[in-house]
Formats: structure tokens, C-alpha cells, sequence
């Protein structure tokens, strides 16, 4: 078997002697990595975990030493490894097997990433709409905060490429409990960055929605079924698809709708989905229009007319938990905006502050929001990579402090060799996700 040597980058062989079960000899590795990393299991622990991996002697393979290992203690350790270490470590043994792919330990893993792992962000991009057919493929970086708090850089790494798709102006590439849907011309796609595994949804990834539901513990995805068409129909016709437990287990229900028109892309939060739309006309009576994963009902929320702009220029993000707004004059010079929080739901309430930037962002057009980190501080990015070398840099805004610094993130397609390796050309629109959360979920 082979593991990572993180300070040099490398793989090194490791040869397990021939006598030795190969469980007990993991466990040894991984509580040795797990210290390295700092971490570790809590203190409470500690002592017990090392005391019965310990018994295991090299020298003595009997079953009552093998079996010394208590099966939650494995669990424990397990759930403390990378998520990409798990997925290698599925081949240790069926047990583990078994352990690593039940949905009782993938709930718990997230749990912890959520909790006690660093804060992670996802930037996905494609390499332009004037890219060859056969040079197209979607790019997903991640980088972590840990650490780089007030840093003036960041490093990213590649975790994967998808071959032949394109994300565009007006996609959705987001990440959702710990999963990235993508919409695109041809069917949605979903992929876990952790596992490595990519998934086409049988819909249209155009007029699909993707969200998660915290209480029952799923994913679905919405899609619009009925076309828009010249003569306005009496009503819209969507499909609900529930996912997990692999292909043949996905459920199809269909649901209806007054008629509306979407203007916005999508954004989950909380168990609900929310996309701005118009209706019942075309650019008149704007509203937000709310998905509920769990009970799979569509409602529509009333909304300011600057909140649902024309031609795809809203802003929408999730605020400290709500859903919200950034409003700012897409032609003009970006140096304030306001931030509209939708603070009920229930009786359609918003709130409006509007901050001024210590400088200013360029014009509107050529910059968005892909929400918040942890800290509170609203993040500004580009939204499309330079159409030349250059560094890729996101802001991010203190409302309390009213103040805005500046980081780049080292790696972003910001050298010669990658823009010719993967051919980059034209308009290589930007996605940032700023919370992602590490899973091993699969659908």
C-alpha cells in the first residue's frame, strides 16, 4: 500500500509484513499521521487508543490480539482521517468497507468537518466558451482559511476535472452539503471534490435546482419541466427528484405552480432553495420564489424590484443564516451597495443597509458576491478570470469595521504553462463557494 508524504508532496511505498493483519497496522499508521496533523482524538481518549493498538505486538498475530481493537475505536479514528484517505482506505478491509460507506458514519463525518475541521472554500471554473470542444472540462479548486485569517494570500490546490463541460455566465456551480451542483446545457451534474465521484442527474441541468434537506437527511433536485413558450401557459410543471441509495432507489414527483419566470440562479440554505423570478409577467412583480426541500413546495416570497435585477445582475447570498441581497449598479463604478436581508419569511419583511467601500471594486458588471465567511466578512470576487496572466485576487469587506482587504489566491490558473495545457480561452466565468464542507456523501 502507499501513503502520502505531506511535507515532500510524494508518494512512498510502505510493504506490510506478510504475518501481519493489515487493520491493526493501518490503525498504527493512521493514529502516528492523525498526531502529526494535530488530529488527534480528545485527550479522554487519547490514552485508550493508544494503549490498545499498542497491545497489537508485530511479533505476536493471535486472534485475541488482533481482536484487542474494539470496533467503535476504529470508527472513532476513521472518522478523524482526510475524506480522501477514507476513500483509499475502503480497501483495507470489508469492515471498513462497510463502516466508510453506511450512512450513519457519513453523517457523523460531516458532523465533524462542520465542526472541527478548517473552513474550506470551492472555486470552480471552465476554460471559456471559445475553448475547443475537446479541450472543455470544469476545474475545481479548494483552499482552506485555517490559519490564514488576516494572510495577504492564499494557496489553492486542484482537486479534480470533469471532461467536456462548460460553465457560463448565468450557471449555478455550488456547493451543497458537501456535493457541487452544476448547471449546464446538458443534464445537471453533481460531484463530491473529496471522493471524486461525478453524477448526471436525468434533468435538464438549465431548469434544475439542487438542495438538501438537514431533517430527513437527503438531497433532491427540482426541475421545470413545461417549456416557456409564446402563449403563456395556465400553469408550470416540475419535477421533484429525491437522490441517495444509488440510481434505482431515486424517486420522480411531480409538482405544480402558478406561472413564473426565472431570473436569477439558485442558492440552498436551511433546507430550502431560493432563485428570483417575475410574476405573473416577464420583468413585472418581482418575487423570490422558495423551494421547501423536505415537504417539496414551492412558494413565492414578495421582493423588492432592485433585489430581482434585469439581465441576470442579482446578487443573492446567504447573510448569518438569511437570505439576502447585494444591490449595486452593474454599469457604474463599484464603491458602495446595499444589502437587503429578507428577515420573515413568513410575512415577507426585508431590511436595507448600504455600506460605502474604503475603495473602489471596478466596474459593477465585472464583480459579484458569493456570500460570506465564518468572520461575517462579505467576500467580492471577479467573475471571470483575466483573459491574461495575471493573479487572481477576492476582497473581503468588514461591516462592522468598514474595511476591505485584499488576498489572492495563489494557483488560479495565474501561470503560462496550465492556460496553454488546458487550452483557456475567452470568457472563464468564476464560481466560489465560501463554505464548503468536506463529505464523503455520494448519491
Amino acid at each position: 500500500m502507499k501513503r502520502r508524504d505531506d511535507k515532500k508532496g510524494r508518494l512512498c511505498s510502505i510493504s506490510i509484513p506478510s504475518k501481519l493483519d493489515p487493520i491493526p497496522f493501518v490503525l498504527k499508521m493512521v493514529l502516528a499521521t492523525a498526531k502529526f496533523l494535530n488530529k488527534t482524538p480528545q485527550k479522554k481518549h487519547l490514552c485508550r487508543e493508544e494503549r490498545d493498538i499498542n497491545k497489537y505486538d508485530e511479533k505476536d498475530t493471535s486472534p485475541s490480539k488482533v481482536d484487542s481493537i474494539p470496533l467503535d475505536l476504529e470508527v472513532e479514528i476513521l472518522t478523524r482521517l482526510p475524506a480522501k484517505s477514507l476513500i483509499k482506505f475502503q480497501c483495507v478491509s470489508k469492515t471498513w468497507s462497510s463502516i466508510i460507506r453506511s450512512q450513519r458514519f457519513i453523517d457523523s463525518y460531516y458532523a465533524l468537518s462542520s465542526t472541527m475541521r478548517s473552513d474550506r472554500f470551492i472555486i470552480a471554473f471552465s476554460n471559456g466558451e471559445s475553448a475547443k470542444r475537446e479541450d472543455k472540462r470544469l476545474f475545481i479548486f479548494s483552499s482552506s482559511y485555517e490559519g490564514h485569517e488576516s494572510s495577504s494570500s492564499l494557496v489553492t490546490n486542484l482537486d479534480m476535472t470533469i471532461p467536456s463541460v462548460t460553465v457560463i455566465c448565468f450557471s449555478t456551480c455550488a456547493s451543497v452539503h458537501g456535493l457541487i451542483g452544476s448547471t449546464r446545457s446538458g443534464p445537471f451534474l453533481v460531484c463530491n471534490p473529496c471522493t471524486g465521484k461525478v453524477t448526471m442527474l436525468p434533468c435538464s441541468g438549465a431548469h434544475t435546482s439542487f438542495g438538501y434537506d438537514p431533517v430527513d437527511g437527503q438531497f433532491k433536485a427540482l426541475t421545470q419541466v413545461s417549456p416557456y413558450s409564446y402563449q403563456e401557459p395556465d400553469f408550470l410543471v416540475h419535477e421533484v427528484l429525491t437522490l441517495g441509495g444509488g440510481e434505482s432507489s431515486w424517486i420522480v414527483k411531480k409538482v405544480t405552480t402558478p406561472v413564473y419566470y426565472t431570473a436569477t440562479r439558485k442558492l440552498c440554505i436551511n433546507g430550502f432553495v431560493y432563485f428570483g423570478a417575475w410574476t405573473p409577467r416577464s420583468r413585472i412583480d418581482p418575487v423570490i420564489v422558495c423551494f421547501d426541500v423536505r415537504y417539496e413546495r414551492l412558494s413565492f416570497i414578495k421582493a423588492p424590484m432592485d433585489v430581482v435585477c434585469l439581465e441576470g445582475d442579482s446578487i443573492l447570498i446567504e447573510y448569518k443564516g438569511k437570505f439576502a441581497s447585494i444591490v449595486r449598479h452593474p454599469y457604474a463604478d463599484f464603491h458602495s451597495f446595499d444589502l437587503w436581508i429578507l428577515e420573515d419569511v413568513k410575512t415577507h419583511d426585508w431590511s436595507k443597509q448600504t455600506f460605502q467601500l474604503p475603495f473602489s471594486l471596478g466596474l459593477g458588471t465585472k464583480m459579484t458576491s458569493p456570500g460570506i465567511n465564518k468572520a461575517g466578512e462579505i467576500i467580492f470576487a471577479p467573475k471571470t478570470l483575466s483573459r491574461d496572466v495575471q493573479p487572481f485576487y477576492i476582497f473581503y469587506y468588514n461591516v462592522e469595521r468598514k474595511d476591505m482587504r485584499k488576498v489572492m489566491l495563489k494557483g488560479i490558473a495565474d501561470d503560462e504553462q496550465f492556460r496553454r495545457r488546458y487550452g483557456l480561452a475567452g470568457n472563464c466565468y468564476v464560481h466560489i463557494s465560501p463554505e464548503h464542507v468536506e463529505s464523503i456523501a455520494s448519491l
